[in-house]
């Protein structure tokens, strides 16, 4: 019973995830959006340390660069772009960035038994 207080937040967070992400892919062409969505790591690095007050190491750091230098080219370049795609994409990106700072956030004790990561991915993803 107290698991699902728990659980339920993630799994909104996941479905607003996979909405988003529909919207964007039906909103432009599906490079678009897929090139957007590869910043997600970028998004839970900057809301892990706003939220959670995480930092990285540098080489994590380091390492975002190559991935915001190639989303920004790769979408300087796109011919098909629409703001609905972007937006889409990025809310998406925000959706699982938080649906992963939560996780952690909240997942610090167990939830129940027999929840491995593979079980528990699987509950979240019938509750989203």
């Amino acid at each position: 019973p107290g698991g699902w207080s728990k659980l339920i937040p993630i799994g909104l967070f996941h479905a607003a995830g996979h909405a988003s992400a529909i919207i964007a892919l039906g909103a432009g062409a599906v490079s678009f959006a897929q090139i957007v969505k590869a910043g997600e790591p970028v998004f839970t690095c900057l809301l892990s340390y706003f939220v959670l007050g995480q930092t990285f190491t540098l080489p994590v750091y380091l390492s975002l660069l190559p991935i915001i230098g190639g989303v920004a080219l790769a979408s300087l370049k796109e011919l098909s772009f629409t703001w609905r795609a972007l937006i889409g994409a990025m809310m998406s990106n925000l959706a699982f960035a938080c649906r992963a700072v939560y996780s952690k956030a909240q997942m610090q004790k167990p939830v129940g038994e027999n929840l491995n990561a593979a079980n528990l991915y699987g509950i979240l993803t019938i509750i989203a």
